[in-house]
């Protein structure tokens, strides 16, 4: 573990520092459950709404993984899956944000600017997540059928992705990037397993 990754582990893990975070991650998650997507559940049966709320959800979701590591009591199978969609999700807004603004040649709207900065905090959040992970194959095989599946949900015959102005943003890119980050972060994670297993942990 690099001296950088070590200090903003421990920043994190400060009580005083673990208790803004959590409590900003309630506000945000709160705000994206009610401003984001507040006004589109309806257009889905109950049984589709886990994977609507993506952002929001795995910030909410952190707040949980977070509390449970300040008490010593971490779940590592939660903490990969939480990682990894804070990872995911909070690199896709970030990407769409950055597309919006080259495409409307720097529209940087206020609203655009809060949620990139916002959503690169969940990116920290998830690395701060990979620190803690115990990772092993069945955590590899558990992680990506749970985004496989919800990238099926979301780009398949349910469109449960979040809304987006495809007129300005490409659908396709947007797609291709998130299926190749699943790709990706569940390569990381087998890549991890392997690691792990070498080093006899």
């Amino acid at each position: 573990m690099s001296q950088l990754y070590a200090r903003f582990r421990e920043l994190v893990l400060i009580r005083w520092v673990s208790v803004v975070i959590i409590l900003t991650g309630l506000f945000g998650s709160i705000a994206g459950f009610v401003y984001w997507y507040g006004p589109t559940f309806y257009r889905y049966p109950v049984w589709q709404w886990p994977f609507v709320p993506d952002c929001p959800l795995f910030a909410l979701l952190f707040v949980i993984a977070l509390f449970l590591i300040s008490i010593k009591r971490g779940a590592p199978l939660y903490d990969a899956w939480v990682a990894f969609g804070l990872i995911k999700y909070g690199v896709w807004t970030v990407l769409v944000w950055i597309v919006y603004w080259i495409n409307t040649r720097g529209d940087f709207t206020a609203e655009s600017v809060i949620m990139a900065l916002a959503h690169t905090g969940m990116v920290l959040e998830g690395l701060f997540l990979l620190s803690f992970l115990k990772m092993n194959v069945p955590t590899v095989l558990l992680c990506a059928f749970w985004f496989g599946l919800s990238d099926w949900m979301d780009y398949g015959p349910f469109e449960t992705y979040p809304h987006f102005p495809t007129a300005i943003i490409p659908f396709g890119l947007i797609k291709w990037h998130t299926i190749a980050v699943t790709i990706s972060m569940t390569a990381l994670y087998a890549y991890l397993a392997w690691r792990q297993k070498a080093a006899g942990r």
